[in-house]
């Protein structure tokens, strides 16, 4: 077990009913609404994305969105975050041309170890480590596609 990286799109009452705390997130059906499970990925996608941690510029900053001012402040294990489907749209178009080869020019195994992004650890291979990570940058590219393309907000939160 660990800290799984989540994503829900919504329409945006719904989001406003998660915000006032008249909806919990866990309460959000994933059979009417998409959504994708990115693993343990978030941080270091965040992290070649963006060069830090969390609190990404956007729109970058918003493919997974930790930034204090997309805080949901909802009880969830690791934090929950949200954007508006412009945002979304925003983001989306940031990374939508982004290829293997491009993600791979922003990765560096060794600033990953240096920073301590969850979950590299020492002995992991950078390569396959890389290659779990674009796999999974590859499902976050469709999955924005897909809360764009339906004027979707996006909740991010880790479990």
């Amino acid at each position: 077990m660990g800290m799984i990286g989540n994503y829900i799109a919504i329409e945006s009452d719904k989001l406003e009913q998660v915000k006032n705390n008249e909806l919990d997130i866990l309460d959000i059906d994933t059979d009417e609404y998409p959504s994708l499970d990115i693993d343990k990925s978030w941080q270091a996608i965040h992290f070649l994305l963006c060069g830090n941690i969390d609190d990404g510029k956007p729109p970058l900053g918003n493919v997974v969105p930790m930034r204090d001012d997309n805080w949901l402040g909802a009880e969830m294990d690791y934090g929950a975050f949200s954007i508006t489907p412009k945002e979304v749209l925003e983001a989306y178009n940031a990374i939508k041309g982004m290829g293997e080869d491009e993600l791979r020019q922003k990765y560096n195994f060794e600033s990953l170890l240096e920073n301590e992004i969850y979950p590299v650890v020492e002995d992991e291979d950078p390569d396959d480590f890389f290659d779990y990570t674009y796999a999974n940058f590859k499902s976050i590219q469709e999955f924005y596609q897909i809360a764009s393309e339906n004027n979707y907000a996006v909740i991010f939160y880790v479990m």
